[in-house]
């Protein structure tokens, strides 16, 4: 049973993650993540929605990507999966958007991920 999306319309293994364990998702969770590099493909909320469901297993390969240099993935990111997952997953990951929101680098200010981040701290006060 395939998992992870082959291309940006497979709603076959969008079906079977859908129906997956949390148990059979976790191992997917980097290559997941990669279907959310551009919010506008067919898959990615359904993608985005499943694996809000998850855990802390979470936090660590989403702290990669806001540590990195790929400003649209961090938007997408922040501007969308932050606002669904727990609040535990949330809280694990405020320091690095504090971090974001007082030091935005020269390309996360010209690609939105610095007011995706004050936003999307403003919203989810907790």
């Amino acid at each position: 049973m395939r998992l992870v999306p082959i291309d940006k319309f497979d709603d076959e293994a969008c079906e079977h993650l859908k129906a997956a364990s949390d148990e059979e998702v976790i191992p997917h969770i980097e290559r997941l993540l990669e279907c959310l590099q551009d919010l506008n493909w067919p898959i990615a909320p359904l993608v985005s929605e499943r694996l809000s469901m998850l855990g802390l297993e979470l936090v660590q390969p989403i702290l990669r990507i806001l540590s990195g240099n790929d400003e649209m993935w961090k938007y997408w990111i922040v501007s969308h999966l932050l606002y669904q997952v727990s609040d535990d997953v949330f809280c694990q990951l405020r320091f690095k958007l504090n971090s974001i929101k007082l030091h935005p680098t020269k390309s996360e200010v010209e690609e939105e991920v610095f007011d995706a981040v004050c936003e999307l701290l403003r919203f989810r006060r907790n």
